[in-house]
């Protein structure tokens, strides 16, 4: 074997071994580098909210009808031709407004003779009253005697039962003749009118010519369940029953109000109570008749506030997983008393200013290392340095 041959081979036996300490090299730096990828894994992605001190109502949600709080169908109180007519349907009118008048020339000259007799009566009075003078004073002489002093007595007595008796049939006159003009008992507005000019109405008649309706103030008359009537009451009596009308698809607020009124007994058939709510109807977005989805206020509660949908559902109960410094996420066992429009009162396992996760709950479990997500940082970061810097900025 030559030289040459032999040196060839060296070289060759000392190209594989090098190859070969590389291969083991650049698989201990894999294993090493997968190994530290599954002890620190990614930062799960989340958002935050803050727990706060607040306010939360407690809330009793029904269905009701909206009334007019009064509401008077006008009637006639005499018979008679209605010769004018002073409003249009729909009309708001005032309280003593004139809206229709009848034919009064009748009860004009009924007034006439009661005043007329009158007149006469108090005439033949006075003319009583000087012979009643006249024969007292000749009775103390003994020129006429005592009989026919009484006999003057008692015609002047009767006269003037007479003239009181025309006062009281000229003040039925008087009361007769303003029936002839009719005028609005309440304010409110008026619907449709069931008369015309010419028509001839009837005390008797049970048609009326108008209804009005009271519009402003306006109520709603809802029920509740009877067993919470001592809530109820309680409210009224701390001044917080305020109840908000709403529209039946839930799509608005029509009105808000305060309750006035509790009926005084339970139906005892299906175990509700009948309530009623006044609201202040100017924009008239509540109707008469109207259907309309009631939330009446029982109680105000107050302590730590949060989004129900920041609360975990376990078989063990709720739970809210709170955020620290270290941007671990931290389970804290919860209860709650008030759940209302989608935020909670929490009377355990929080405090002011938790930071708790909002979305993201499905994602993590007790010791977490989680990235919150903020403005201008939507996506999870690409290794841990940054979950660190962005989760100081979210938070």
């Amino acid at each position: 074997m030559s030289t040459r041959r032999v040196a060839l081979g060296f070289a060759a036996l000392a190209l594989c071994a090098g190859a070969g300490i590389w291969a083991f090299q650049s698989g201990m730096g894999s294993s090493s580098k997968a190994a530290t990828q599954s002890v620190t894994p990614e930062p799960t992605p989340v958002t935050v909210v803050a727990a706060r001190k607040g306010v939360v109502p407690r809330i009793i949600a029904g269905i009701g009808v909206v009334a007019a709080t009064q509401s008077v169908t006008v009637r006639p109180r005499i018979d008679g031709e209605v010769t004018e007519i002073d409003f249009a349907e729909g009309d708001i009118v005032k309280a003593d407004d004139v809206l229709a008048k009848l034919d009064p020339r009748a009860l004009q000259a009924t007034l006439d003779g009661a005043t007329a007799k009158k007149a006469q009566d108090q005439a033949l009075l006075a003319a009583a009253q000087s012979d009643l003078e006249r024969y007292a004073a000749l009775a103390d002489k003994k020129v006429v005697s005592s009989q026919d002093f009484e006999s003057k007595k008692a015609t002047a007595a009767q006269l003037e039962a007479t003239v009181v008796a025309d006062n009281a049939a000229i003040a039925s006159a008087h009361t007769e003749l303003s029936y002839a003009t009719i005028r609005a008992p309440i304010g409110g507005r008026t619907g449709f009118k069931s008369v015309s000019i010419g028509s001839v109405v009837s005390a008797n008649s049970q048609d009326g010519l108008v209804t009005i309706s009271q519009l402003d103030p306006i109520s709603v008359v809802f029920v509740a369940p009877g067993d919470r009537f001592g809530e109820i009451q309680q409210a009224m009596k701390d001044g917080v029953a305020d109840v908000e009308a709403i529209a039946t698809d839930g799509s608005r607020v029509l009105a808000r109000g305060k309750l006035d009124l509790m009926d005084n007994i339970v139906n005892a058939s299906n175990g509700s109570i009948r309530l009623r709510a006044t609201f202040d109807n100017k924009s008239g977005a509540l109707w008469p008749g109207l259907p309309v989805a009631t939330r009446l206020t029982v109680a105000k509660v107050n302590g730590i506030v949060v989004p129900d949908k920041a609360l975990a559902r376990g078989s063990d109960g709720l739970s809210a997983y709170v955020i620290d410094g270290s941007q671990k996420a931290a389970r804290h066992a919860v209860s709650v008393s008030v759940t209302t429009d989608g935020m909670a009162i929490v009377t355990k396992g929080l405090s002011d200013n938790d930071s708790i996760v909002f979305d993201g709950l499905g994602q993590i479990a007790d010791g977490s290392t989680v990235h919150v997500l903020g403005p201008g940082n939507t996506s999870a970061p690409a290794d841990q340095a940054v979950a660190a810097n962005g989760s100081a900025e979210g938070h």
